[in-house]
């Protein structure tokens, strides 16, 4: 079968022909149909958030199971998937208090294994690594827990939106700041994240959503999917938005890992506010906070680690809202491309100006 793998950073990913392993006990073999090309996977393959090497990159994926190992119950040939990218033990402390993106039994996956320690992929004798679920991949072989079944009537290149970009914007909104009817919303940076806290702020209730981009084909979209209020980011943008609000936001969700932007959401917040941070940072970016502000406003930041998902209760739950019309997700989707231009879908977030690429594997 073809993957893309990354053999080192900075380099462009190569098309190769791998041979992949059946699975094991607690296993699931996949065919992947589409997968979602995010931010995050660029910052992998330039290093600025290091993988170990190599490996098949993709995060965001849907697929129809072709075998599962011993032991896995509630699955099995021809069900329809959409893929999370983070597994989870179910038995630690911050798993048995319903926080699994938590998991602290993870390392095994953050070093490019499954959960024995061992791969699946090989090129002759050399081992690659996964990154579950390495959805750049036409077969790849995942954890079973990953593996939601969703409706076979979904259409799965939207479907696999929900496995990264749809869960960590809409779980942003209704998990970790829970939004409640009413509430205003600033949302910045309106990529494939973005737009999917937009929706989720719809979803929620909010009065009032303020999107801010620098780009107005980004902007457009976010009130098509949404928003009540857009924004162009200038040098006076932090004053537009209080003003838009009358003082402020109660919810702010910095959807862009950048400094700057942080900064931004915790400034734009009314008293009493929380400024959610999704977007991915650099390993060595640092905030300056206004601390006596932070205590006398009592506002909050609080980081939103993919959407403080559960994925077996919030994955099926989006696939509903997605079924339903409630979730717009074809609007997202910039265009949908082959395996073999993974690398121009790479080099698109360069230029800032496309939703979100899509693989469809043939």
């Amino acid at each position: 079968m073809r993957a893309a793998v990354l053999y080192a950073f900075g380099e462009p990913l190569v098309i190769e022909e791998l041979e992949v392993d059946p699975p094991k006990a607690g296993e699931v073999l996949l065919r992947m149909a589409a997968s979602g090309v995010c931010r995050s996977d660029r910052h992998t393959a330039k290093g600025v958030h290091p993988h170990p090497l190599p490996i098949v990159l993709g995060h965001e994926g849907s697929g129809v199971v072709e075998a599962i190992g011993e032991g896995v119950q509630g699955l099995g040939p021809g069900d329809h998937v959409v893929c999370s990218w983070l597994p989870s033990c179910g038995a630690c402390r911050r798993c048995a208090s319903g926080r699994p993106v938590l998991c602290e039994r993870v390392r095994v996956f953050d070093e490019g294994y499954l959960a024995d320690g061992t791969t699946r992929f090989r090129k002759g004798d050399l081992p690659i690594h996964h990154n579950v679920p390495s959805s750049f991949a036409e077969l790849t072989v995942v954890p079973a827990g990953t593996a939601i079944r969703v409706d076979p009537s979904l259409p799965l290149e939207q479907v696999a939106l929900l496995g990264c970009a749809v869960a960590t914007g809409v779980g942003a909104v209704v998990n970790t700041a829970r939004v409640r009817p009413g509430e205003t919303v600033v949302v910045i940076g309106c990529g494939g994240v973005g737009l999917s806290v937009v929706q989720g702020a719809r979803i929620a209730g909010a009065s009032r959503i303020v999107a801010v981009d620098v780009l107005p084909a980004k902007l457009a979209l976010a009130a098509e999917l949404g928003a009540t209020d857009t924004i162009a980011s200038d040098d006076h943008v932090a004053t537009r938005i209080r003003d838009a609000l009358g003082g402020g936001a109660d919810h702010a969700f910095e959807a862009l890992g950048r400094t700057e932007t942080i900064e931004l959401a915790i400034s734009v917040l009314a008293p009493g506010g929380t400024a959610v941070l999704v977007g991915m940072a650099h390993p060595e970016a640092r905030v300056g906070l206004d601390a006596l502000t932070m205590t006398v406003e009592e506002r909050t930041v609080t980081g939103s680690w993919y959407g403080s998902i559960v994925p077996q209760r919030d994955l099926p739950m989006l696939a509903g809202l997605l079924g339903r019309g409630e979730l717009r997700l074809e609007p997202m989707i910039a265009r949908t491309c082959a395996l073999d231009q993974i690398g121009q879908a790479l080099e698109a977030f360069e230029r800032g100006g496309d939703a979100r690429w899509v693989i469809v594997h043939g």
